[in-house]
């Protein structure tokens, strides 16, 4: 793993408060890209509106702390992405 987490991360404009957080190693024709959106606060700092991984939202002070936010939220997700346990159970009726 590289020294700099982040590196993968770019911030694209999409007007002058607001941006999309990308993955670059995902090609931007495929929407997995996307993690989030990001806009300027009204109190400071940025909202971030997370789409990847499950929908949820956020508040960093600075984009440094909001990029670090991001490395987190991508840990947490990629956990997830194992194969669930399997449940065991008894078998039909039927079949006794």
């Amino acid at each position: 793993m590289s020294a700099d987490p982040v590196h993968h991360l770019s911030l694209e404009p999409l007007s002058p408060t607001t941006w999309r957080l990308c993955d670059t190693r995902v090609a931007r024709s495929d929407a997995a890209s996307v993690l989030a959106y990001v806009e300027v606060s009204e109190r400071g700092g940025y909202d971030v509106t997370w789409v990847h991984g499950g929908a949820g939202t956020a508040w960093f002070r600075n984009r440094d702390d909001l990029l670090a936010g991001a490395v987190r939220h991508l840990a947490a997700c990629a956990s997830r992405r194992r194969k669930p346990k399997p449940i065991a159970h008894r078998p039909p009726l039927a079949a006794l």
